[in-house]
């Protein structure tokens, strides 16, 4: 068969002169100890990429995890590493270049500018080579501006799409009939093409349009005096020659430049009170206002200001009262406030109400330190609030002895009476923890001498009872002397409470003068064990407080 006669190109026709013997499916990846790795290390899967075609290198990927001074680019230290065996939308994962540029657009029907410079940022992706090219927005432009292209690849007139090879400072890129000029990058960008040893130069200007150039340009002037005739024309004309230039200075120096001072207005009328105000003082025309600070609940009208913003005469009565505002006069006599009238301490007259000026903020006493020689001595801390009011407190009325106490100050204190709120915790606590004392009567009659009295004391909830013992032929019934209660102590209007029992104190219930004599072994103990429950001091026994020990065969409880 000749060359000229070849077979066709079609299924079964064409002859393999190195038969396959492996007919698996081709893969990438493989799991290896749970790792996804690459199965052919030594195919290199990176598109090779080169650089513009004015730089003295191509694109090597040969970088370690260290190259990177960016710190942003940390967390893609590893996958660069291995970039030389990664998918680029692997290993430039997160990594965009970003170019600053800009391109000119044409403006018709206008007679002060022909075309308008619009700056862009260019966002270059590495991971799949697409590009969104974004707007800055800027306030009160009247322009659209934002997203200009949203992210894709980008076509050339080639039929090829935008690479690393357009990117660099100078190019100019025409997409979809506009032509961008790159003019500057960020600091990744320029380190990215650092470390693959490009270098791409200084950053460019960005060109002025005539708008821009007119509206922030200021036009020199060359203070050329104006000529005779021309002065006469525009004066003819209405306008002011040669007046209140003082005036104008003023306002152009001090434009902006506010004083404030804190105000206290004390009311002398009936019921009166102190009124809280603050008042301005602009410099750039020596006018005052003075605002009302509205206080909450205060039964007023929510009237913001006292004055509005005018010239302040220190007697107010000068000023004539058919004048066409109020504040002002033609009169050159009368004398209006100014910055140095004003003086924390001081007082100000506000068309009869006089103003106290208790203090001022920061960048007024900064104002007149550094402008009228004041020091911080002449700014005092003044205090000028109303004294709190000594409001009279209903006392509770006397018990009347029905009831708990608790209970009846229930009815004083709510209009439905509430359930006296029990301690539970010590209640739970201190359950069956009761001190028991012998006790007698002081100074008693000759037919009570030999009465003797249990005395016990529970601890969980404060209270007392009495019982007098049983004595042969003794005249008299024992038993329940007390039902269980709370007593308070007439010497101290309160409850008794533990420190107030211990052998040898002497106690005054319902009348009733009692001694305690002695206690029960449970109760010494206790208070060997407890003393700071009783207000004695740690290591202070039962018996060095008065006790006498339980051996007493009066006693038997």
């Amino acid at each position: 068969m000749s060359s000229s006669q070849q077979l066709p190109f079609l299924p079964g026709y064409r002859i393999q002169t190195q038969p396959k013997s492996n007919f698996h499916k081709q893969h990438l990846f493989d799991v290896n100890n749970g790792i996804r790795v690459n199965v052919n290390r030594e195919q290199n899967i990176i598109d090779q990429r080169s650089f513009p075609v004015n730089a003295t290198a191509n694109l090597q990927i040969t970088r370690t995890p260290d190259d990177f001074a960016d710190p942003l680019d940390a967390k893609f230290k590893t996958a660069e590493a291995t970039m030389s065996r990664l998918p680029s939308w692997v290993a430039y994962d997160r990594k965009v270049l970003r170019f600053y540029g800009y391109f000119k657009e044409a403006v018709f029907s206008s007679p002060i500018e022909n075309f308008r410079v619009r700056k862009c940022v260019v966002y270059y992706y590495l991971e799949d080579d697409s590009v969104h090219i974004a707007e800055p927005k800027i306030e009160n432009s009247g322009i659209p501006q934002g997203v200009f292209i949203k992210r894709h690849r980008i076509p050339k007139s080639n039929n090829e799409f935008v690479n690393l090879n357009d990117l660099f400072i100078g190019a100019e890129l025409s997409i979809y009939g506009r032509v961008f000029r790159l003019v500057d990058c960020d600091d990744f960008t320029r380190a990215f093409f650092s470390n693959n040893t490009v270098d791409l130069g200084p950053p460019e200007n960005y060109p002025l349009d005539p708008f821009t150039k007119k509206n922030t340009i200021e036009p020199t002037r060359h203070n050329k005096m104006m000529h005779p005739h021309k002065e006469f024309m525009e004066a003819s004309l209405g306008k002011q020659m040669g007046v209140e230039i003082q005036a104008t200075q003023k306002f152009l120096k001090n434009d902006g430049k506010v004083l404030r001072f804190y105000c206290v207005w004390a009311d002398n009328k009936m019921y009166g009170e102190q009124r809280p105000y603050i008042l301005h003082y602009f410099l750039a025309d020596d006018t005052v206002e003075c605002l009302e600070v509205r206080q909450p609940n205060s039964g007023r009208d929510p009237f913001s200001s006292l004055l509005k913003r005018q010239k302040l005469p220190k007697v107010f009565h000068e000023v004539a009262p058919d004048v066409s505002r109020i504040g002002w006069s033609a009169d050159n006599r009368v004398q209006y406030y100014t910055e140095e009238d004003f003086r924390v301490g001081g007082t100000v007259q506000v068309y009869g109400r006089k103003l106290v000026l208790c203090g001022c903020d920061t960048f007024t006493k900064k104002f007149y330190i550094d402008n009228l020689g004041l020091c911080e001595g002449d700014f005092p801390t003044l205090n000028m609030e109303d004294p709190e009011p000594n409001i009279p407190r209903m006392e509770p009325p006397a018990y009347n002895g029905f009831g708990s106490e608790e209970d009846s100050l229930g009815s004083f204190l709510y209009l439905i009476n509430k359930v006296p709120k029990i301690d539970f915790k010590k209640l739970m606590e201190n359950d069956g923890l009761n001190l028991r004392f012998l006790a007698k009567f002081i100074d008693p009659a000759s037919e009570d001498q030999n009465r003797r009295f249990i005395l016990t004391y529970y601890m969980n909830n404060d209270t007392i009872s009495i019982f007098e013992k049983f004595e042969r032929n003794s005249g008299f019934v024992g038993g329940k002397f007390l039902e269980r209660c709370r007593i308070k102590n007439p010497a101290t209007t309160q409850w008794y409470c533990p420190s107030d029992l211990h052998v040898g104190n002497k106690l005054e219930i319902n009348k009733y003068k009692f001694e305690l004599l002695e206690a029960d072994n449970f109760t010494l103990e206790f208070m060997a064990n407890n003393p700071l429950v009783f207000g004695l001091e740690a290591g202070t026994t039962a018996t060095a407080a008065g006790g006498g020990g339980s051996n007493n065969p009066e006693i038997a409880f």
